[in-house]
């Protein structure tokens, strides 16, 4: 599927939060009362840790502040641009896939829903948490969401060399040296199904294109986890090629799959 995508003005969510600080005493007065605060507190406290970093956690706050109001405005203008809707946040309850029930403190935000060729489509930030306090880790996503018109089982693609991974189902056996970078599962009974999608012709593109994502198939729609935020437009250009180049490799077999449920057999993976 080839599309061009119109740039935004903000190409760089970083460079653009830095030329917008950069230029108010607000944030210049924040650096230096925490600078003042930093050398006092930390002669009074003798330099304890906790103590001699809260007042940069307060410019650190300050800075993720005006980050978080650029990435908004930087999602919502690539839709408009795009003749894309644009919401806020999303919900993640009303999510099916596995990677939406992981951890806690989950969230969805900067969602695009658009259309490509009559392909629908939807790209969205997601985050959750696992653990607390120090111990706490926070992992994001960049998704690219695509529709398809046949049904099939659930089934989860994952990279064995990522952020995060997601153990569950029947592991279906592949080739060695796909396996040496992918687990592929679909629930019990379901394995040729996820086969018949999973050819040797799928498999050897996505190893000899590099793939390093992610992908979960659930109630029509195929999910791409790109792990991250994407702060630069070259990066989303170029991630957004790489969803639409597995969405134009799976299309055609997608649209006309149509799998039977298997007697009281779950095709969920749970």
């Amino acid at each position: 599927m080839l599309f061009q995508i119109s740039k935004p003005e903000i190409t760089n969510i970083w460079k653009a939060t830095w030329d917008k600080i950069k230029i108010r005493w607000q944030f210049w007065s924040l650096v230096v009362v925490a600078f003042i605060s930093h050398v006092t507190l930390g002669i009074w406290a003798g330099w304890g840790e906790d103590i001699i970093f809260f007042p940069f956690i307060i410019v650190v706050l300050y800075v993720v502040a005006a980050q978080n109001k650029i990435r908004t405005s930087f999602w919502k203008r690539f839709a408009e641009l795009n003749g894309w809707q644009y919401a806020y946040y999303g919900y993640p309850e009303k999510e099916l896939g596995l990677m939406f029930k992981q951890g806690n403190n989950r969230a969805i935000s900067n969602v695009i829903n658009g259309g490509i060729n009559d392909r629908q489509f939807r790209i969205f930030n997601y985050e959750f948490s696992i653990g607390s306090g120090k111990t706490k880790q926070t992992y994001c996503y960049t998704v690219f969401v695509f529709k398809f018109k046949g049904s099939f089982p659930h089934i989860y693609l994952n990279n064995r060399f990522n952020y995060y991974g997601v153990d569950i189902g029947e592991k279906i056996p592949l080739p060695r040296e796909f396996e040496k970078k992918f687990s592929l599962s679909a629930p019990k009974k379901y394995e040729i199904e996820a086969l018949e999608i999973f050819t040797p012709d799928v498999l050897a593109n996505l190893l000899d294109n590099g793939f390093t994502h992610d992908v979960e198939f659930i109630d029509q729609e195929v999910l791409i986890f790109t792990y991250g935020q994407i702060n630069k437009f070259e990066q989303l250009e170029k991630e957004f090629k790489r969803a639409l180049e597995l969405e134009d490799l799976l299309d055609e077999k997608l649209d006309k799959f149509k799998f039977q449920p298997i007697g009281n057999m779950p095709h969920i993976l749970k």
